[in-house]
């Protein structure tokens, strides 16, 4: 129960500092009627009021914290993802998030060589439906430019 309630408190506080940060996204221009903040706003407006149910209506659990091999995974994970938000604009959408979806199919399991396919398959993919299909602009890195 105890776990629950720290964990509760954590994401409170990451919503907390999210929509604080969140309320400072501005443009330069004015594309669509609502502006880039109302979502992220939103989603960690709704984060926070679920949280605060957590921590107060929780059920009682018996939480079993992970071994050193999954615990192991879940670093790695945490620490690609913050090589993905840092590369994303020097590197591009592509090279971070072939390598990003690399880390993670290796991490599953995967052997290299389907890792490798897979994670150059989707970062094109995904790369032409954001670009061509909804008009959204991603950067291409240094290396593209």
């Amino acid at each position: 129960m105890i776990s629950t309630k720290i964990f509760s408190v954590l994401l409170l506080i990451l919503s907390l500092l999210g929509i604080y940060v969140g309320w400072g996204i501005t443009t330069e221009f004015q594309y669509e009627p609502l502006g880039p903040r109302p979502f992220p706003v939103g989603a960690l407006f709704l984060i926070a009021i679920c949280s605060v149910l957590l921590f107060f209506f929780a059920e009682d659990t018996d939480v079993k914290w992970p071994n050193f091999a999954v615990a192991k995974r879940l670093i790695i994970l945490a620490i690609s993802f913050f090589g993905f938000y840092l590369l994303f604009e020097y590197i591009g959408f592509i090279l971070s998030s072939g390598l990003f979806m690399l880390i993670i199919a290796l991490l599953f399991g995967a052997n290299f060589i389907k890792a490798l396919i897979f994670s150059v398959l989707c970062s094109l993919i995904l790369y032409y439906c954001f670009d061509s299909l909804l008009q959204i602009t991603l950067p291409l890195g240094i290396i593209f430019e």
